[in-house]
């Protein structure tokens, strides 16, 4: 009786969303390609618009499937992070309509120094708007922390009015 030899592979998952997959194939498949070049595995992608599938590294060697997985982990590690601080956030502080012309000054001159040097834009609601919402918008760093914290000076630079945040 003949044995029959099975070889078996080594198989990984990683989890990713949909709206990244297109990080792992490149254009026009380039990525992938050099992944399975470079580990010697192959990789199922799930395609565009499929829920909760694992993106599937598959090979004969062990280490170079985990490599290939982590390889590709790690790329989405980096799009997500790069994705993370290069998209604006906005904050919404209550400042009482009373102040609003006060601090954005005669033209702008309190308020436009602080866009123009944070690189944020603060919008107050038009002038027939009751609102006490000022939108501040900017990228989630420091500058955005800052231009709240001049806001906030200015609007304490008026000590009859309360402020809510």
């Amino acid at each position: 009786m003949r044995a029959q030899w099975v070889e078996e592979t080594a198989l990984e998952t990683v989890q990713a969303p949909n709206c990244l997959l297109g990080i792992v194939v490149g254009p026009g498949g380039s990525t992938v390609k050099k992944i399975i070049d470079q580990y010697k595995v192959q990789v199922r992608v799930p395609r565009k618009g499929s829920k909760d599938e694992p993106i599937l590294v598959e090979g004969k060697n062990k280490t170079l499937v985990k490599e290939a997985a982590l390889h590709i982990k790690a790329m989405i590690d980096e799009e997500k992070e790069r994705r993370r601080v290069t998209t604006p956030v906005s904050r919404t502080l209550f400042i009482p309509k009373a102040l609003h012309g006060k601090i954005i000054g005669h033209r702008g001159q309190n308020i436009r120094p602080i866009i123009q040097s944070l690189k944020i834009n603060i919008v107050f609601p038009n002038k027939n708007n009751n609102n006490d919402e000022v939108i501040i918008t900017g990228l989630p760093n420091m500058k955005l922390d800052q231009g709240i914290g001049h806001l906030l000076s200015l609007v304490t630079s008026f000590p009859m009015y309360g402020l809510r945040t």
